[in-house]
């Protein structure tokens, strides 16, 4: 009997363990992609942008963190009748992010594939847009169909994001780096990204100004260690 007590115990310490997995709790990341504009010009112009993030995790899938971006946000074409404008742009956001792991069984067999399927994720948020309009065509405004915005202005934004982490483990099993691919697109409430206020000369103002930011990036994962039961 007493055999068949210690084999139970056994068992069910075996279970604990296949049930739970350690994570760190929190990140740091950097890296850069490429923004594209879509505001009050027919013409956009895919411009280079950088950002660095700071992330706490609750669970290995889901977390709450902070995001600082610099750029360029360009659009619009001198050589024709239209205007243009390049926005010398700096943003923070704060977010949540979910992953597809957060809903999965986590008791089969781990692979690759199953590996990446875990960390798709989607999110949002709030953020706000800091413009900085260092070009303008027109400089002037001749024309009174033209509304020229301000050159610095601020405006808050709604981020959405889908993307996908890939974590590569330590030998005891803790993920420490994470290669990160993002598309984050960004809704604006305000009409300072592009420096124009009203263009219906060139498109109708039936929406707020919108940019997005595709980037590459890599996380470092480090501090406290979180226990998480699968």
């Amino acid at each position: 009997m007493k055999r068949i007590y210690i084999l139970l115990l056994c068992a069910l310490a075996g279970l604990q363990a296949n049930a739970q997995s350690n994570f760190y709790k929190l990140s740091v990341g950097a890296g850069g992609g490429a923004t594209i504009g879509f505001g009050d010009l027919r013409k956009q112009v895919i411009s280079p942008a950088v950002y660095g993030s700071g992330d706490f995790y609750f669970t290995p899938y889901i977390s709450l963190g902070v995001e600082g971006q610099m750029g360029r946000i360009k659009g619009g074409d001198t050589t024709t009748s239209y205007a243009n404008y390049s926005n010398k742009y700096k943003a923070g956001i704060l977010q949540a992010k979910v992953s597809a792991g957060a809903f999965m069984n986590h008791t089969y067999r781990h692979t690759t594939f199953k590996k990446l399927v875990r960390g798709i994720y989607v999110g949002t948020g709030i953020g706000l847009l800091r413009n900085n309009i260092t070009d303008r065509y027109p400089e002037v405004n001749r024309n009174p169909r033209i509304d020229q915005g301000k050159r610095a202005s601020w405006d808050a934004f709604l981020p959405l994001n889908a993307g996908i982490n890939y974590g590569i483990s330590e030998k005891n099993g803790y993920e420490r780096l994470v290669i990160n691919a993002n598309f984050q697109g960004n809704f604006t409430f305000g009409e300072g990204m592009d420096g124009f206020d009203q263009n219906p000369l060139f498109v109708r103002n039936t929406h707020r100004d919108i940019y997005t930011f595709t980037s590459i990036g890599i996380k470092y994962k480090f501090g406290p260690v979180g226990y998480f039961k699968r």
